[in-house]
């Protein structure tokens, strides 16, 4: 089981956005959380409703901050924009989707199914990768 951290900046669009499309996406059992650098205090209201459209529920998602265990118990760190400095996580992925506060809903619709086309993406890689190792014939040691 891998474990996917998605961080941006404020943690109430698009990295909820990730998880609720990682979620929704992956069957595998690998699990994904997020968290941002400067976390909003409450989700992003027209995220919310752009998730709902497509039948995902983001409302009660609560923005948190980054921190060193959430970092450390990742083997995969998803970076959804370029307001976090990559250099701070050694993020396996850059995703270079703006921040939506403030645009138009038809952006964050736009913004929505982007995030689904790289989660869905990473997604497809992670699953490659565990059919991959699955595959491998166990290596017999012996000693003599």
């Amino acid at each position: 089981m891998k474990r996917v951290l998605f961080i941006d900046a404020r943690n109430s669009a698009r990295s909820p956005m990730a998880v609720a499309w990682f979620k929704a996406l992956c069957k595998n059992g690998d699990q994904a959380s997020s968290c941002g650098t400067m976390p909003a205090h409450h989700v992003d209201a027209t995220a919310v409703k752009v998730m709902r459209e497509v039948g995902l529920n983001i409302r009660n998602h609560a923005p948190k901050a980054v921190n060193q265990q959430l970092v450390t118990d990742a083997d995969v760190i998803v970076l959804l924009g370029s307001d976090v400095f990559p250099q701070a996580f050694s993020p396996r992925y850059i995703w270079k989707f703006q921040d939506p506060t403030g645009q138009s809903i038809e952006n964050y619709r736009g913004l929505r199914d982007a995030i689904r086309d790289a989660v869905q993406a990473l997604v497809k890689e992670l699953m490659e990768q565990d059919h991959q190792l699955s595959e491998r014939q166990p290596q017999t040691i012996y000693n003599d």
